[in-house]
This record gives C-alpha cells, sequence and structure tokens, in this order.
C-alpha cells in the first residue's frame, strides 16, 4: 500500500496536530478542525500519506503508510492518488 503514490486523506493537514495530542489517549483521531500550515497560513492543506514512487530518502524518509506530507486540496500529480476507508460496523 505505500510507496506507489501518496495518498490523499480527508484529514486538514496543521503542523503540530500530534502534539496536541500528546499525553492523550487518542483511538482513530479524526484530524484537525481546520488547516493551518506556517509556510503558508493563508493556503489550506490537507493530509497526503505513504510516500511515492518519486521518495528519495533524503527527503522522505522512506515509505511508510504513517508518513505525512501536506498539499493544497487542488493539486494533482502524477505521484497522488487516494486512500480508500471505511468505517467498521
Amino acid at each position: 500500500m505505500a510507496g506507489n503514490v501518496w495518498e490523499w486523506c480527508s484529514d486538514w493537514y496543521h503542523h503540530d496536530y500530534y502534539q496536541q495530542l500528546e499525553g492523550k489517549l487518542t483511538v482513530n483521531p479524526q484530524g484537525p478542525d481546520k488547516s493551518y500550515d506556517p509556510q503558508e497560513p493563508y493556503n489550506a492543506k490537507r493530509s497526503l500519506r505513504g510516500g511515492s514512487f518519486l521518495c528519495n530518502d533524503s527527503y522522505c524518509s522512506g515509505y511508510r503508510v504513517a508518513r505525512r506530507m501536506k498539499s493544497s486540496p487542488d493539486t494533482g500529480l502524477e505521484h497522488t492518488g487516494f486512500r480508500c476507508v471505511r468505517d467498521r460496523k
């Protein structure tokens, strides 16, 4: 599942979301309510996961399902796809 394309997720990107959760018991975090990227504070971003065939260890830290990147929702590139999910019943 990892390493082919970056996979779009429904979560907004917030640069310190996981730091906000630190020390709290969290099961299936739903992501932040809104996007915030200090490098581009006025551009909403969504999270992408997994890594792509273009990744290099110098900037991607390998292919991991949990690896996170950010991009604006209107971005479409040859190395982005989407992740299918379903709630368990």
